[in-house]
């Protein structure tokens, strides 16, 4: 039986698909590439609303062998929330050390956590209550959030894990590398098409606009962001993401609607105070990033490709140019049931586009010294800045909802020897990692078996061997 299955009437409780196991994202998207489902799926997560309708015309029986398991997965899933308004879980995580890196959906970052996870859905409210605790007595509820649906739109407050962008490896502007960001926010309620109105030009489609609270212990304390995305799928199999993230106020900063608003307008007041200036003397208010990502998925010997792309920069020469901008590459498709992917990133950007070559610019600010990290991770990239990453992977959904995911890495850091960023061992850093994690249930149980073994030559110098191993069990109380 499969754990979120449970048994009897146990399912999760919440608006969107894969908020508590995001394997099931993985369902999803296997859908969507296959062709059977219809809905914008590169933005984690994705709201049920929309895709149950269409959730309940697939017959299983048509579908292709890797699509059937993911449909059957998420039907279950589907028809077991709609019958019950609470569940509860315990989890506990062990490692023999912290992780660096992590994919979508691999291990986590801390060496141990315990979680107790309390799901409410009554009506148009979602509650989820998620209570962490890890050593040293340090305590947060991350994961945690309360939402309310009113027509087509859905208002959250909360600490929610998010992921913006087709990669499975990483996310130049979102991805759940750092620990999620305190947020408000305003999202569809749905991500398929919309059926009377102008916007059915758009096919399926999505938005979200967050306003978030960064931590205290930073350069400037208490700093804010600002966060939106939007994607649509045009035509069948291509879907379009533009995404625009910004740091703004904080500690001696303007911190009011008039200062966000600004920020929005990309205002530049002058930077000696005077009420009007030269444009050459305006200092654009926040750290930006923004850029955009597409994927487009086709049939190629009876089997989906998807090819994908995401462009991400930050800074401008003038009010609406973006420089130093990265890039991540991807494809993927589908062998013996496992989707495998291939993907390659790299945030070694000159900073401005300079020919001198300069770099340490990317996630970087002059003013937020602190970075585009929280709590010293990186809110983009599982690799930060001035690293050049290419990763071989694969996942591997069984009939009886076990899990099989395994990652090749091979990862350059820091190859200017400048300016390193906190991932980084040493100054400059070399590696090749292999990962892998199992997971599988039994009644009320759910147990996930991980570990990572790791080539690292640091500043041409050492070269060593890590390894590490994890395990995370779940279990339902209700």
């Amino acid at each position: 039986m499969l754990f979120f299955l449970g048994g009897g009437n146990q399912a999760f409780a919440s608006p969107w698909i894969g908020t508590v196991e995001p394997q099931l994202h993985h369902d999803l998207q296997t859908l969507s590439e296959w062709g059977y489902l219809d809905a914008a799926t590169t933005t984690f997560p994705t709201p049920w609303k929309g895709v149950a309708e269409q959730l309940s015309l697939l017959n299983i029986a048509e579908l292709a062998p890797s699509a059937a398991v993911a449909a059957q997965r998420l039907q279950h899933y589907l028809r077991l929330h709609q019958k019950q308004e609470n569940r509860t879980t315990i989890s506990l995580h062990g490692a023999t050390q912290d992780s660096r890196f992590s994919s979508f959906d691999a291990e986590q970052g801390e060496k141990a956590q315990l979680n107790f996870t309390n799901e409410l859905y009554w009506g148009r409210w979602a509650v989820q209550v998620s209570a962490n605790h890890e050593p040293g007595g340090k305590n947060h509820f991350d994961q945690s959030f309360i939402a309310y649906q009113f027509g087509d739109w859905n208002l959250r407050a909360g600490t929610l894990d998010q992921w913006w962008g087709p990669a499975q490896s990483s996310s130049l502007i979102l991805s759940n590398n750092a620990r999620p960001i305190p947020a408000l926010a305003i999202s569809r309620s749905q991500a398929t098409a919309s059926h009377d109105s102008w916007l059915s030009l758009l096919g399926p489609w999505y938005f979200t606009a967050q306003l978030g609270q960064l931590e205290s212990d930073r350069v400037i304390p208490d700093a804010k962001t600002w966060m939106t995305r939007f994607t649509f799928k045009p035509i069948k199999g291509l879907e379009i993401g533009a995404s625009w993230s910004a740091m703004w106020g904080g500690q001696g900063q303007g911190n009011n609607l008039g200062d966000l608003l600004d920020v929005l307008t990309f205002r530049a007041p002058c930077a000696n105070g005077a009420d009007s200036c030269d444009d050459a003397l305006g200092a654009k208010q926040g750290n930006h990033l923004a850029g955009f990502d597409v994927k487009y998925s086709f049939s190629l010997f009876e089997r989906p490709v998807s090819l994908y792309v995401q462009r991400i920069g930050e800074d401008g020469a003038d009010y609406y140019s973006i420089s130093d901008q990265a890039n991540l590459l991807g494809i993927s498709s589908y062998f013996w049931g496992a989707k495998v992917y291939l993907e390659s990133s790299d945030t070694n950007v000159a900073c401005g586009n300079n020919n001198a070559g300069q770099k340490n610019c990317y996630y970087e600010h002059g003013e937020y010294q602190s970075g585009y990290r929280f709590h010293q991770r990186a809110i983009g990239s599982t690799f930060d800045s001035d690293a050049s990453m290419l990763s071989l992977g694969g996942n591997k959904h069984f009939s009886n909802g076990d899990v099989l995911e395994v990652v090749l890495r091979q990862v350059e850091l820091n190859e200017d020897r400048q300016d390193p960023s906190p991932v980084v061992l040493g100054n400059r850093e070399k590696l090749v990692q292999l990962s892998a994690f199992y997971q599988t249930s039994f009644g009320d149980w759910q147990l996930k078996l991980g570990g990572q073994i790791e080539r690292s030559e640091v500043d041409e110098l050492v070269s060593q061997t890590n390894t590490m191993l994890y395990s995370q069990i779940k279990y339902s109380l209700n």
